[in-house]
């Protein structure tokens, strides 16, 4: 084989990972990113250093994050503002990855205010750790929800598309929904959907994102709510005939009702919400 031909060859693999990194995270922010967005790429940054851990065990192991964001005309006030939910918002990710961390995290942020032509990176993400620090098992639900400390049942039935099971039911705080039940990234790092479509291509299922929305339960309203998770197809809900876009990311997500159908690229879910018991 020739030095072209080989050169070719791995240009190709590189480009093959590079799509595949792109199909499950978003892309990185533009230099106009609002600071949502950048504190959502910094999140998804720090999930990719979670570590496997065995026996379907995950760790995230550092106990320092440093995010340092050069960019033309930064706003440090509402940077700094929305970044203010950095520590709660990976504690939330990282529950429900099932991910052990330690027992604190202090992020740090650095802003600086950069030329349109500037050579340094947008978003720059470090990760340190104390190899001696106490880690913690994250847990996987509040300790108390309502009377008796319970999720009201959440029965999801498949109206359109093919998953795995025709209907579920589930009693969960969180409910991860997508394409095959255990889809892995580029970097080795698994997702477990409850609701996994199949792997087949019948005009349907192949819109389904492998990692397309969750629902997740509020302690505060006592609510399901329904999170877009960055899928390329969109994500609605309809309600007596009226459609509702989940927007990508959006760290609030829509509040879903008894009776909901849920539209993933094609496919389609209808929802009932029961009482805790």
């Amino acid at each position: 084989m020739g030095r072209d031909e080989v050169s070719g060859r791995i240009w190709h693999i590189g480009r093959d990972l590079q799509s595949r990194v792109k199909g499950f995270f978003e892309n990185a922010p533009g230099p106009d990113a609002t600071p949502l967005e950048l504190l959502q790429a910094t999140l998804d940054e720090l999930e990719r250093k979670v570590q496997p851990a065995g026996r379907g065990r995950r760790v995230f192991p550092y106990d320092r994050i440093v995010v340092r964001i050069v960019q033309p005309g930064a706003d440090p006030v509402a940077i700094a503002a929305i970044f203010r939910q950095l520590e709660p918002r990976l504690r939330d990710r990282l529950r429900e990855l099932q991910c052990d961390s330690p027992e604190s995290i202090v992020p740090e942020l650095e802003i600086l205010d950069a030329r349109e032509d500037s050579a340094q990176p947008l978003l720059a993400v470090e990760c340190l750790g104390d190899p001696v620090a106490k880690l913690v098992a994250m847990p996987s639900r509040p300790a108390q929800v309502g009377a008796g400390g319970r999720y009201p049942s959440i029965t999801i039935s498949v109206v359109k598309g093919q998953c795995s099971e025709s209907e579920y039911v589930f009693q969960e705080p969180v409910i991860a929904i997508g394409r095959t039940p255990e889809p892995t990234d580029a970097f080795g790092q698994i997702r477990v959907n409850h609701v996994a479509f199949l792997e087949v291509r019948d005009g349907v299922n192949e819109t389904v994102g492998r990692a397309h929305a969750r629902l997740q339960f509020d302690t505060g309203s006592g609510h399901y709510h329904l999170f877009n998770e960055g899928s390329s197809n969109p994500t609605s809900i309809l309600r007596n005939g009226r459609m509702t876009r989940v927007a990508p990311r959006d760290p609030r997500g829509v509040r879903v009702e008894s009776g909901d159908q849920v539209q993933l690229g094609r496919a389609i879910l209808r929802l009932t919400i029961g009482s805790p018991s």
